[in-house]
């Protein structure tokens, strides 16, 4: 079974935006190696889901993982990422699709806000 990653975005109408999830997908094939990975947007951004598991499918994954960039638990992760994944399996009976966990309240962004603010302290201090 070929397995192909799905990181997929919110997306926005800025395009700056949208890259930091590009530039997200870039570190995750550095630290984990050779894949399938791919990145879509939900909304405003291209590829969309559709597209990016049209290209998944194209570079030979029969599984495909959607790992959702989304910090909090939300319509999207609720509802419209499962009712879009839900309309991918019915066009494509032959993959696997698997919904990885959001963000959340992992311990490891906990790690991030404190090293944020204690940079932003330190700025603030050296002004």
């Amino acid at each position: 079974m070929k397995e192909g990653i799905l990181l997929l975005g919110h997306g926005s109408r800025r395009e700056e935006a949208n890259q930091l999830i590009i530039d997200i997908a870039e570190q995750v094939k550095e630290r984990y190696g050779e894949g399938l990975y791919e990145v879509g947007y939900l909304s405003f951004g291209e590829p969309s889901l559709g597209e990016a598991v049209e290209n998944l499918i194209a570079a030979g994954a029969n599984r495909i993982v959607v790992v959702p960039i989304f910090l909090v638990t939300g319509n999207h992760i609720k509802r419209d990422i499962p009712s879009k994944l839900l309309l991918q399996k019915t066009s494509n009976p032959n993959v696997e699709f698997v919904m990885a966990g959001h963000m959340g309240a992992d311990p490891r962004i906990a790690d991030i806000i404190i090293d944020r603010a204690r940079n932003a302290s330190q700025v603030i201090q050296e002004d």
